[in-house]
């Protein structure tokens, strides 16, 4: 009765206060180590559509989105809150800016979240562990028949090179929120085809195993095709899933111990047991002779593209085979040309389609030949042999027979061949065997002129040892310009400041001030620290100013480099605060660089 009392008293209180639909974003952690897991929640109190996450190509995504409902009760009525959550974990050490996500509520409005600021450390072991609540990893607590991921396969049997399906799928009756360093096995002693998701987020369904719901995502679908016989072993697939699950922890206020207490996210190092499958030779038994190594189901096509030409044109036969199988394993088809052909090894061409029923498509061949002499010829049927695993026996697919009528080739024609007047084949010119005598005029060089003791010869000779020279006398210039390592970075500075400004121009054109105050400040400091020799961790505005009047550089030169400074610093921690045409600070900022180094000089 107290209990109950308590929550009327709560309702009560809270009868007047109004909730408009808010946008939020939260981050687990704001400081993580590089490589740690952290999780990014994107929470709406109502309902929306066409959510836009930022951008976050600085981190690696774990997981997401993935969602999740709460209900409360607020002035008597029950409301729904939603929330999209990401689990990201950093690539590198820095400052990063998760932007603002959109979405649209009411129909046509749009509702924008905060902006997250994540800074990264160097990743160490400690780090990682330090503050990390959500998830948790164990891998202690036996989560028992509520998580399992199993490993199915079409058949534990199988030919070498059939086709047998393999999936990874994960079982939970937790709450499914996403997964961390998936490691799917190697597939040793089989070519796979993987079945491409197009970019789309795993499928979650509901499947019941004697008489127990489970939610099932499926992680992976490959086809195998074994390269060897023998008893092949499929590893086990290792997973880390996040789930959410009832808190062990004792309820924070009345609502929790009302509802029945909060909500955690844990992660969970789960593993398939490994599948072996037992792969039999192609039976020996009226096995062809030229048999390509096609398995599965085939249909064949094969057509000649002309049936009359002329010596020494081409003309091509095309092998076309289509079916599900083992499609870009099959062999070239050999086919028995009359000796007088020039042949090819054939063009192949590939339309593979890999989905939920095999993989399947088609395979052309296209076999270019070139008779060299006129005649009548025979092409023998093409047989197309493959073995079918459901029938288990070798199935030959042929072609007709196809007759090519050769006609004489072209006389003039460099290629062509030759006849005496008896019409008896005396010469056979092939391309450009044989060539016509030159009748052009030739030139003759006088005997006994040699290159040694030409002006060309002692030019050549003398060339690379004047080169040598130059280049000892320039390095030697170099070398001395470049002993002085105060001089050199002081020449350095203004180049260095340019190349620093370079960025902060990107961002001005980007309007993003934040980030141009950083590289205009950045810019600055580097100049000071090369122009005047100084590290940066010793600079100040006080030092650089006194450095600079011992520089001889005037007072209004120094107070401009100051004021400058001072907006940068101002503006990194109240970047709204600071007003100012920025084009204006880029030109001041350029022209002050310029006036500072005609000042020194």
């Amino acid at each position: 009765m107290k209990k109950i009392v308590s929550i009327l008293f709560l309702i009560v209180l809270f009868t007047n206060v109004s909730l408009a639909q808010k946008f939020t974003a939260s981050a687990s952690k704001n400081r993580v180590a590089v490589g740690e897991t952290f999780q990014v929640q994107f929470s709406l109190n109502g309902n929306g559509s066409n959510f836009k996450a930022p951008a976050l190509n600085d981190f690696d995504v774990y997981s997401g989105p993935n969602q999740s409902t709460s209900m409360s009760i607020i002035n008597g009525a029950m409301s729904q809150s939603v929330t999209l959550s990401y689990i990201l974990a950093a690539k590198k050490e820095g400052k990063f800016t998760i932007g603002s996500a959109s979405v649209i509520v009411n129909g046509n409005s749009t509702l924008q979240s905060n902006a997250l600021v994540i800074e990264v450390v160097k990743g160490t072991a400690n780090a990682q562990n330090q503050g990390s609540q959500n998830p948790s990893t164990t891998t202690n607590e036996n989560v028992g028949d509520n998580l399992f991921v199993k490993t199915t396969v079409s058949k534990t049997k199988a030919y070498l090179g059939e086709q047998i399906s393999v999936t990874h799928k994960v079982y939970t009756r937790y709450q499914l929120r996403g997964f961390q360093d998936i490691k799917f096995p190697d597939y040793t002693g089989f070519w796979a085809q993987d079945v491409p998701n197009n970019g789309q987020q795993i499928q979650v369904s509901n499947e019941n195993i004697d008489g127990v719901n489970y939610q099932v995502a499926e992680l992976k679908h490959t086809y195998l095709f074994a390269q060897r016989t023998g008893k092949l072993q499929i590893e086990p697939m290792n997973v880390a899933v996040v789930v959410r699950k009832q808190s062990s922890k004792k309820p924070r206020d009345v609502f929790e111990q009302f509802f029945g207490g909060g909500y955690e996210d844990a992660s969970y190092n789960v593993k398939s047991k490994a599948i072996t499958i037992d792969i039999q030779a192609l039976p020996e038994a009226n096995k062809p002779s030229n048999f390509s190594g096609a398995v599965g189901e085939y249909s064949f096509k094969a057509q000649l593209n002309k049936d009359k030409i002329k010596a020494n044109d081409a003309v091509n036969i095309s092998v076309t085979l289509t079916g599900k199988g083992n499609l870009k394993l099959v062999d070239p088809i050999k086919i028995n040309f009359p000796e007088d052909f020039e042949t090819y090894d054939p063009k192949i061409k590939e339309n593979i389609v890999i989905g939920a029923n095999g993989v399947s498509g088609t395979k052309t061949l296209d076999y270019l030949i070139i008779p060299r002499h006129e005649g009548d010829y025979k092409i023998d049927q093409i047989n197309f042999n493959y073995f079918d695993p459901e029938k288990k026996e070798y199935i030959t697919l042929p072609s007709p027979d196809f007759n090519l009528h050769v006609e004489k080739g072209d006389a003039n024609s460099s290629s062509a061949s030759v006849f005496n007047s008896r019409n008896k084949e005396d010469v056979k010119v092939l391309g450009n065997d044989i060539r016509y005598i030159k009748t052009k005029a030739i030139v003759f060089k006088p005997k006994d002129t040699y290159f040694f003791g030409t002006p060309l010869f002692y030019f050549g000779l003398t060339t690379p040892l004047i080169l040598f020279l130059i280049f000892l006398f320039y390095r030697k210039k170099n070398q001395e310009i470049n002993k002085d390592v105060v001089a050199v970075k002081s020449r350095k500075a203004t180049k260095m400041a340019k190349k620093r400004l370079s960025l902060a121009e990107q961002h001005l054109k980007l309007n993003n001030k934040e980030k141009f105050y950083v590289e205009i400040f950045s810019a600055l400091y580097g100049y000071i620290s090369d122009k005047l020799n100084l590290p940066v961790a010793d600079l100040s505005k006080e030092h650089i100013a006194e450095k600079l009047l011992m520089k001889n550089v005037s007072s209004n030169t120094i107070n401009q480099l100051t004021s400058i400074l001072s907006n940068c610093e101002y503006a990194q921690y109240a970047p709204s605060s600071v007003s100012g045409d920025l084009n204006n600070i880029y030109i001041n900022t350029v022209e002050l660089i310029t006036k500072i180094e005609n000042e020194i000089k």
